[in-house]
This record gives C-alpha cells, structure tokens and sequence, in this order.
C-alpha cells in the first residue's frame, strides 16, 4: 500500500538505514515484484507504450539482476499481485493527456530528449502485460514465484511472519502491516541496501504501531484521501511549499484518528473520507492471504503476532469481492491464470483504467467488441462455480466513463446506473465434445512431422479429420465435455482446440471447418500467430489504412503531429497515406529481433494508435487462453502438475528470437511496433541502392540485431495475409480490404524494385 510522503518523511528523518549487501548472503528474501520491477532503471525506457507496452531489453535486463541476486547468494520469493480493489480516488490515479500531447509535439519538433521525458511522466512502463511475461519468465528459470490471493504486501508480512523469508523488498507501506523490517532500496552496483525498521520508526516519532497506521491514513494513500487540514499551510513548515507527512504525526498525538473524523468543512466530505479510512483499515487489518499451516484463504488479522484476528466487517465482501472456491485460487496462487478474471468474478467489476497513449475511436469500439469474448472467458471458468457466480453482472469500468459509473460497487449493482452503463454476464454456453487421446496427437505429429502442438498443427489435424469424418470428429456434437489424456501434449491440444472453437475458427455448431480457418492453416507456423492477430482485427472492422480519428472532438489529435485526416485530403493523398499506413501497420505485427537495450530510434503516431487495439486485442486473447486451460483444470486439478514452469513463458529460446519460446500454450506475446516503424523507413527511403539502404537501416536502428532480414520476413507476411484475404474476400465481403491492400502492393512493390530488395 502507497503512503503519501512516508518514504520521503522516513529519508528526512534519518530513519533509512544503509547495509552491505555481503550481509544479505544465505538469506531468504521476500520481493514484491512489481516494486522490485519498478526499481530497475533500464526497464524505464520512455519509449515503451509508443511501442505497444513492451520495452526491447525486458528479459535480458531482468536476467542481468537476477544474476546480482545470485553473485550476492540472495534467494529471491517474488511475489505479484492478486485480487485488489482498484484506487478509490483519483489521487493515485492521474490524468496525465497533457503530458501525451506535449510528448508527440516535441517529437514532431524532433526533440526527442522532451518528448522521451514527457512519455516518461504519461505512461507506466510496468503495466499488466509486462509483468504477466515476467511472471512467467521467473518462473521459466526456476525462481519462487506466487501471485498472491489478494495484495502482495500482505501475502509477505505472513510468510516474514512465519519466517518463511527473513526480510522483506518492497515499499515503506508495508510497515502498516507490522512487518518488522523492510528494504526499500537494492542497489547492486554500489554493493549496498537500503532499509527502515518499525520500531526505529516507532520509538523516534513516539507512537504506537496503531497510531502509526492512523496518521498514515491521514497522510493518504491510494484508498483513503489526505485528511484536508493536512494540506493547509498551517499544518506545514514555514519553508515547505508540499504536504508534509510529519503533520500527521503531528495532529494523531493530539487526539486519536476518531477525533478527527468529526471535523470536516461539509457532511459530503466527511462520509467521502470517513469511508475511505473505514476501508483502508479493514484491507490493512483483514486482506486475506493464504495461510501456511492449512492452505486456506483467510484474513492476515494484522494485530500483534499470537493475538486473535480482528473481526470481519459484515460487508467485507463489498470491499474484497465474494470468496472464491479453493480451486480457483489454487490457479491463480501458481500463475496458471491471471487475477483479472477471478477479479471480474468476485467483484462483479471488469475495470480498464489505462488510457491508451494515443485515445482513438477505433480503440474504444474495438474494447467494447471485445466484451463477447470476456464474457466467453468468464462463462469457461464460471460453469465450473456456484451459480451465484455464474449469473453475476459484471459492472465494465472504463477510463473514459462517468464518475457515476467508476465508482459504483459491482458486487452490489442496486444504484441506479446510467443507461451508457455496460454490465456483461458469463456466457454459459457448451461446447464442442473434443476428445483428445494421446496416441492420435502422437500420430498426427509424426504425420505432419512437427514437434510441438500449436495452432497450424491443430488445423491441419482438425481439417484432415474433419474432410475424412476421422475419430477426431466422432461424437463431437453430442452433450457432453471435453476431454483428454493425461498428457501435456493432450492437454494443450485441447486448450487449442477449445480456444479455436470460441474464436468461431471452428464451427461451434458441427465443428466443421470455417473459411478463416481453411486460409489459417496454411500460414507458415512462425507467422501463424501474427496472421491470427490480423484475421481477428479484420472481423472487427480494424485492419485498414484508414487514418484513426481522436476519441473525444473537444481533445484533438495534437496539430503539430500533422496527422491526416480523411476529410481533408486529396484523392492521391489519400490513397498513398491509406496504402503506407497499412503496409506498416500490417507488418508491425511481425516481431523483431531486438538487443536488450532501450528503443534509440523514433516512434510513431498511427502505429502507437494501432498497437493500443493490438495491445488490447492479444490481452483478450490470453484471457481467452486462461479460460480454456481453467475450463479443463477444474473439472480435474491434479492435470495441473502437467504444465511444465514455463507453460507460458515468452522468453526467446535462442538468439534467433520469437516465436522460439518455452510455451507451450499460445501466450499472445505483444510484438511491439518495430517492424512497422523500419517498414515506414523502407518505403520513405530516398536512396537508390540496396548496400546504402542496408547501412543507414542498421546505422538508424541499432538497437535491432537483424533489420534486413526481419524485414524480409516482414514482406513475406504481408504476401501471406494478402493470400488469406484474397482468398477469403468474396465469402467475407472483404472485397474492399483485398482492393486495399493491392494499391498497397504496388507501393511496395515499386520500392522493393527500386532498391532491390
């Protein structure tokens, strides 16, 4: 939990202690992942969400601080996040548009040192994608990993309590909970840690371990605002222009927190506060973890060790969510799904509070066309629960929506909602009877000479079977669920079937085969996920060269981006500005090969618009993918122990890079917009020759490792979707997309000439 100005205060007032990290050898450290990811400065890169959320170096520069952490004999537990009420005031939550408009100005200026510290303050270069694939990656290499039921800063102050770790990385807030000790700082390069003790705390500013937690309340933090005295300058020292945290310890040894909840400026500000303290307190008090010596979820009961809990608020669940089923958090305890659909469950709430970096229309529409397949997610999971959980309505909260609708409680949908209001249900519908034996998986491999199941093995597999009524399609319509051996090969043969069914690439209603699926199969393997991705977009309207139109009129695009509008160009304008931006938004879909360092080259405008649909479409995509692998598991956990660590990792096995990775499931990695942004320096490129193309191109994209060959296969992929739609155009009523993309071709066939390549 974030406290207003504690970690500060504590530094002012010499509380921070400093220790060698030789002291730390042998010991076992308990980190909360997403602080410890945060302090990592090479994983900053400024550039990041232009790219579509992921930094070049994210592995490599998490590896390099992995091996700190063994050169030092350190034995990490990273723990992430679970479940978690989202912040209740827009205090931890700022609108940061102006900061975006005055980033893409100053690049359009080209100054790229502004625009990199402007995309710096706007974006949160650790968001939930990023630290899915990291989860994933720690797990991978062998290191202790859990996603904790609930808070992570809980989870820990159990396992300090019960010595499973003997100290703790994480922020200052953690002390609310009665840890004894916390790191705040691990700084390998100068050999040293940083660390504050409680009682240290206690004893110099003479206060009791609730006191403390009340003036912390006071000071604010994400759950409770700052008592407003606090921001009077009466409050302050005479030289402090900023709030001061020692005004709250100041005024909580004047009277107890009680005391001051009966002065405030207005009735509406006193419940708006009082409400808030009432919930951070119970969430310090109550969060549930998962308790070591039976299992179980239950409140951590953050009161002096050996004593009784304290009690459970009655509407605790209106803060938390409704208890889940032991299954579904031993799934979410070993990262086999994420938090966000048990969340959704819970809470009753689907929350998107990210605002895209650049806010389009398109973007918009494309979140609210993706609710059938969240519905489809949670309706995999929910048919496994109580029905309770099955006919829940959950409440969609988006970052443009009205306060009215934010801050509304899912888990009681009485209040009066406005009619933009968007709630959506678990889609209970069965599916197809798949069943899928081990023998046949080890048959069609060998047939198809393949060693690993994925979707192009699946849909070569199901189109034989299907064109030759094979056992695969046996009884497939019938009621029933599906099943499959005890295998990892079976098991993910069925997730790819069930996943292909849901995204109506394979008729839910005979299981026969679709025309996306017919034109899917023969991709070639390591373009079939980036072909998926563009056939998806194309079923929603949002693979074109159409330029992107600003979400809000009052908030244009800003004017010095000179970004076109299709009103107001001419015809040939037009047409070369649609047929450039397709050709780049289509290749940006093919991942580079990239060094681990930061982004040295420019980004774009259209392309970080278009990878805020990408970005949003695959996270869908992997809910859908989580859905599935819980749809089975439920029905029997013990298949979970068939999931080998890195069942999800994205990690490039080899230096030859993606799609080579340890996953066994389709893990939707985000590819970034590199490809694309070489591509627009391919088709802008006045020189004449290949060689002088090929020099500048590695000269201007250094941190690529292999740009001409990438850029290659990056061709070679427009080929192929252009095959797909041609093929596919007619039955669709793709026909203007496919005259799209031809105009499009002879642009880069004409340049492909002129520089022979």
């Amino acid at each position: 939990m974030r406290v207003r100005h504690l970690q500060t205060h504590l530094a002012d007032q010499g509380l921070v202690n400093s220790g060698k990290l030789s002291e730390l050898q042998g010991v076992h450290v308990g980190v909360d992942a997403v602080f410890w990811l945060r302090s990592i400065q090479a994983l900053k890169d400024p550039f990041a969400d232009a790219l579509g959320g992921i930094p070049p170096g994210i592995f490599g520069f998490v590896d390099k601080e992995l091996a700190a952490f063994k050169d030092y004999g350190i034995t990490p537990l990273f723990v992430f996040q679970g479940v978690s009420p989202g912040p209740q005031h827009s205090m931890f939550v700022p609108r940061m548009d102006n900061q975006m408009d005055m980033a893409w100005t100053h690049l359009a200026q080209g100054e790229k040192s502004a625009a990199q510290k402007c995309f710096a303050m706007s974006t949160s270069r650790i968001n939930g994608d990023f630290v899915y694939f990291i989860f994933h990656h720690l797990r991978h290499k062998g290191y202790e990993c859990m996603q904790a039921p609930y808070f992570a800063g809980a989870q820990l102050a159990h396992f300090a309590e019960q010595g499973v770790v003997q100290t703790i990385l994480g922020p200052a807030g953690l002390l609310l909970y009665g840890v004894k000790s916390v790191m705040i700082h691990l700084n390998f390069a100068h050999r040293s840690f940083d660390w504050v003790d409680l009682q240290a705390v206690l004893e110099k500013w003479q206060l009791s371990w609730n006191d403390f937690v009340d003036a912390c309340m006071l000071a604010g933090t994400e759950y409770c605002l700052t008592y407003p005295y606090l921001n009077l300058s009466h409050f302050q020292p005479v030289q402090q222009s900023r709030f001061n945290f020692d005004a709250a310890v100041s005024i909580i040894k004047q009277a107890p927190l009680i005391n001051w909840m009966q002065t405030f400026p207005s009735e509406e500000m006193k419940t708006d506060h009082v409400d808030g303290y009432c919930t951070c307190k119970v969430l310090v008090q109550n969060t549930p973890v998962m308790h070591l010596q039976d299992q179980a979820i239950r409140p951590l009961g953050a009161a002096k060790p050996g004593s009784a809990p304290p009690p459970v608020p009655f509407n605790f669940s209106s803060i938390m969510g409704r208890k889940l089923p032991p299954n579904l958090y031993y799934l979410m305890l070993h990262g086999i799904i994420s938090h966000k659909l048990p969340q959704a469950l819970a809470k009753g709430e689907w929350t998107d509070k990210s605002q895209p970096l650049v806010d389009t229309k398109e973007f918009r529409s494309l979140l609210d066309d993706l609710q059938e397949y969240r519905m489809t997610a949670l309706g995999l999971i929910a048919m496994h629960l109580h029905k309770q959980f099955q006919q829940m309505q959950i409440l969609c909260k988006a970052y443009w929506e009205s306060n009215t609708i934010r801050q509304a409680l899912g888990t009681s949908l009485t209040t009066n909602l406005p009619p933009e209001a968007r709630l959506i249900q678990p889609n209970l519908q069965k599916g197809l009877k798949w069943h899928i034996q081990r023998d046949a998986v080890d048959r069609e491999m060998q047939r198809q000479g393949v060693q690993k199941v994925d979707f192009k093995f699946c849909l070569n597999w199901h189109a034989r079977e299907f064109e030759q009524d094979g056992p695969l399609m046996r009884g497939i319509t019938e009621r029933g669920v599906p099943t499959c051996s005890d295998d990892l090969r079976s098991l993910s043969a069925l997730v790819h079937f069930i996943v292909l069914e849901k995204l109506d690439l394979i008729s839910s209603e005979d299981g026969g085969a679709t025309v996306l699926s017919d034109v899917l199969k023969e991709t070639p393997a390591h373009l079939t996920e980036p072909c998926l991705t563009a056939l998806e977009l194309m079923k929603y309207g949002q693979l074109n060269g159409e330029p992107f139109e600003a979400a809000n009129p009052e908030r244009p695009f800003p004017k010095e981006v000179r970004y076109p509008s299709a009103g107001h160009m001419t015809p040939a304008e037009r047409a070369h500005t649609c047929s450039t931006f397709i050709l780049c938004r289509v290749m940006s879909l093919v991942p580079m090969r990239l060094r681990n360092d930061m982004w040295d080259a420019d980004v774009d405008f259209d392309l970080a618009a278009f990878h805020a649909l990408v970005r949003m479409l695959k996270r869908t995509l992997r809910q859908l993918v989580e859905g599935a692998v819980a749809n089975v598991l439920l029905r029997d956990l013990a298949r979970a122990k068939l999931l080998p660590a890195g069942f999800m990792c994205s990690t490039p096995t080899a230096k030859e890079g993606y799609p080579n990775t340890p996953a066994e499931l389709p893990s939707f990695m985000l590819p970034r917009a590199c490809m694309g942004i070489v591509a627009k320096y391919f088709l802008s490129y006045e020189g004449r020759d290949a060689e002088s193309f090929k020099t500048d191109l590695q000269k201007r994209f250094s941190c690529c490792m292999r740009p001409v060959e990438d850029l290659k296969i990056a061709f070679k992929f427009w080929e192929d979707l252009r095959r797909c739609v041609n093929t596919m155009a007619e039955s669709l009523g793709a026909e203007e997309l496919a005259e799209d993309m031809r105009s499009a071709n002879e642009l880069l066939e004409a340049k492909r000439r002129q520089l022979g390549i």
